[in-house]
């Protein structure tokens, strides 16, 4: 999935937006005149301003996107333009009736893109890996949500072999069983570089509450239905690594 649907969406989203705040001062106009003169002007200008960051920091994302070139400054634009306009983008999806993943899959493809355009901004000293608890065999014993470390390496899931070829690859590495302990375990760790994989409801919203940590995201795979059994395809895992694991530890 390219970002492109994601940006498409999104400006017709910034077109509704931009709508709506002109019927809003065209509706409250004469009601403001009559309590005081200046606060229509002030209605205004504080439509004005919203408008050219929102507009603002879309066309920075789009062009970004297009001439892979690093123009997100200031870095806050990407999270203010992406928290206004991705409610109406989700509601344009319904409307259009486009599945829910598409988008997501779009926003995560914007979202890595924009990643790798700044990655020169981006320290790698600390790196982590954060994966959801169901990529572990559904039958395990083991407990490995407190410590990797305490896989028995049965073979069975891909766990075994992350703990045996990539405990040194990151900082570290660590399995969230939700959204709260996901949450927890970044503002533990503190890393410079988040390499998550999820479904991608749970990478949206935790590439959204990671901010102001990037977040690179990957999507399980799930041959048995979602949150259980899942699959992580390593190659994809290899490619985040050769893109962020130059100076990381060895």
């Amino acid at each position: 999935m390219k970002p492109k649907l994601f940006l498409v969406l999104s400006w017709v989203a910034f077109i509704i937006f931009l709508l709506l705040l002109v019927t809003l001062n065209y509706l409250i106009y004469p009601r403001l005149h009559t309590i005081t003169k200046e606060l229509p002007i002030i209605f205004f200008i504080l439509s004005a301003l919203a408008v050219l960051i929102i507009g603002g920091g879309l066309l920075l994302l789009t062009l970004t996107t297009i001439t892979k070139m690093d123009l997100l400054y200031p870095h806050g634009k990407k999270q203010i333009t992406v928290r206004v306009l991705l409610p109406i983008v989700t509601l344009l999806g319904k409307i259009l009736q486009i599945h829910p993943d598409k988008i997501r899959l779009s926003y995560i493809a914007l979202n890595n893109t924009l990643i790798l355009v700044t990655k020169k901004r981006i320290k790698t000293n600390s790196l982590l890996l954060l994966l959801p608890h169901c990529l572990q065999w559904s039958e395990c014993p083991q407990r490995i949500t407190r410590n990797i470390t305490d896989c028995k390496k049965c073979g069975k899931c891909v766990i075994g072999e992350l703990n045996s070829k990539y405990l040194n690859k990151f900082t570290k590495i660590a399995v969230a069983t939700g959204g709260s302990i996901a949450r927890k375990i970044v503002v533990d760790a503190r890393p410079d570089l988040i390499i998550a994989v999820a479904c991608e409801r749970d990478l949206l919203s935790g590439i959204n509450d990671a901010y102001p940590i990037p977040t690179y995201g990957i999507t399980n795979k799930r041959p048995y239905g979602p949150c259980f059994n899942t699959q992580l395809d390593l190659k994809e895992l290899e490619k985040a690594l050769e893109l962020f694991g130059k100076n990381n530890k060895t």
